[in-house]
């Protein structure tokens, strides 16, 4: 029998397959800010470019780069292909004929199994608000309308995020500082809690001039109508008044996350469409701004993210001191073993993460080409061209076969450096030989293996991997020292 989580709590893992283990209608609101463009890779990561793509527009070349059409995309779109009855099949069958087989396919049929999932669990009284920007809004609009009925279409929120004052940009076209925030019900029983702009000083002293006996403002106008019970004007679908950390990076809010919103957007929301007590989900949680937001309004809340740094971030930095329930992440060498049997997709991802916040996972689950993560060195190795990390993953036992396929891979992509993950350590002197014969690199003043072994065992006794300076896979960035030793 499907039960709800413990509240107030994280989960590791694809959300999808994280939200199908809980019972339908048991949640009052969700906030989506999946992946949504080139900038926000989520946990992909390529940095090669098709040079056979022509003119093609670039938003949707954008996708191209993050989303790339591959065996999974395409497993995922024939189930949803031969399910009439899935909520999102018509839209998708459309979407399969135009834009047709490409980045934008592979997204849209990704965010229609996650969107359905999410509206399974809306109450009748819940609703959700999907954040996105013009790369994809409009055919995730017309994905919202088919899971969720048009009827059922509340508002397209703008979010201006960046403030007019002093704004410069060296875009030759139209600048872009906003967001879309698609808002949906999912029935005309939701929750809704309209909320106000505060009056300014100036408006409350020129419009209520009159004071009773206790010395509470108001006018007359008919009756009398006090200041205090007004509230404000009551907010449009045009939100200007809240700025992302594009303008404010020195903010004590912002974390260095890259795909950070302010804590004021989601209390907005989240104090519209709920009430006290009721049960917020986050499936893409990231740094954990809903989450926070809705423990500090006093409502229940769920966050789910495949990264165990974004995990990580949350407990250490939203929730200092707090134990907060952590589920999906192997507590112990034993822990781990069990996942590489049940979940060996969930295994790889976690057995990345815990390698390296420098790896990315690749999407794809078969036909990988023997990668199963990369990522980028800080700076280049002087014994090399190249800056490119490869991963692979083993959760079964050891073979020389896999190790020696795995250098080969290497030589054909031409990487700087390799990691080979297992769950035990390698103990193969064969092994230890062909690495030994590989030679180091020099990255800055520090020598590493070209090849290293590096097992999960090795992970539950605290012996890190040993790794030079890495970007952030997902900003190109450096990765914060402080960030790359966290897990």
């Amino acid at each position: 029998m499907l039960k709800l989580p413990e509240l107030n709590s994280l989960h590791y893992g694809d959300c999808l397959e994280v939200m199908q283990q809980w019972p339908d209608e048991t949640i009052d609101l969700g906030y989506f800010d999946p992946p949504f463009n080139s900038n926000a890779k989520y946990h992909q990561l390529y940095d090669t470019k098709d040079d056979n793509r022509g003119t093609r527009d670039a938003q949707l070349q954008a996708f191209d780069d993050a989303w790339r059409w591959n065996t999974t995309a395409a497993e995922r779109v024939a189930n949803l292909l031969d399910a009439p009855a899935h909520p999102a099949h018509q839209v998708i069958e459309a979407f399969a004929k135009w834009p047709g087989e490409g980045g934008m396919l592979a997204y849209l049929s990704y965010m229609a199994e996650r969107i359905a999932g999410l509206h399974r669990l809306l109450k009748p009284t819940g609703s959700v608000y999907l954040h996105c920007d013009a790369t994809a809004a409009h055919p995730l609009k017309l994905l919202m309308d088919c899971i969720f009925g048009p009827e059922n279409f509340r508002r397209e929120i703008v979010w201006q995020m960046k403030s007019r004052s002093g704004f410069k940009s060296r875009a030759a076209n139209w600048i872009r500082d906003h967001d879309t925030i698609l808002y949906y019900a999912k029935s005309d029983r939701a929750t809704f809690n309209k909320q106000f702009e505060p009056y300014s000083e100036e408006y409350v002293a020129r419009s209520f001039t009159q004071k009773d006996a206790d010395g509470r403002r108001y006018r007359q106008r008919g009756n009398k109508r006090y200041y205090e019970d007004e509230g404000g004007i009551p907010y449009g679908d045009v939100w200007d008044d809240i700025h992302s950390f594009q303008t404010a990076t020195r903010s004590q809010e912002y974390l260095g996350y890259p795909t950070q919103k302010p804590l004021k957007l989601l209390e907005r929301i989240i104090q519209a469409s709920s009430n006290e007590g009721d049960i917020v989900l986050d499936p893409f949680c990231g740094c954990g701004t809903t989450v926070a937001a809705a423990d500090k309004l006093n409502r229940k809340w769920l966050g789910i993210d495949i990264s165990l740094h974004a995990l990580e971030v949350i407990k250490l930095n939203r929730f200092p001191g707090r134990a907060i329930p952590t589920s999906g992440i192997p507590a112990d060498f034993a822990a781990a073993a069990q996942l590489a049997k049940q979940n060996p997709r969930h295994f790889e991802v976690w057995a990345l993460n815990c390698a390296s916040q420098g790896l990315a996972p690749n999407d794809v689950q078969t036909g990988d080409g023997g990668i199963d993560g990369r990522g980028h060195t800080l700076l280049q190795p002087d014994e090399s061209n190249s800056k490119l990390v490869l991963a692979q993953v083993k959760g079964g036992k050891f073979q020389l076969s896999q190790l020696r396929d795995f250098l080969w891979t290497l030589e054909r992509e031409k990487a700087a450096m390799g990691v080979f993950i297992t769950l035990n350590p390698v103990t193969s002197r064969n092994a230890q030989a062909e690495l030994l014969r590989l030679g180091t690199v020099t990255v800055g003043t520090e020598t590493y293996p070209r090849v290293q072994t590096w097992s999960l065992q090795e992970h539950f006794k605290g012996q890190r991997l040993r790794m030079p300076d890495m970007k952030n896979p997902y900003t190109g960035k450096p990765l914060q020292p402080s960030l790359q030793l966290m897990l």
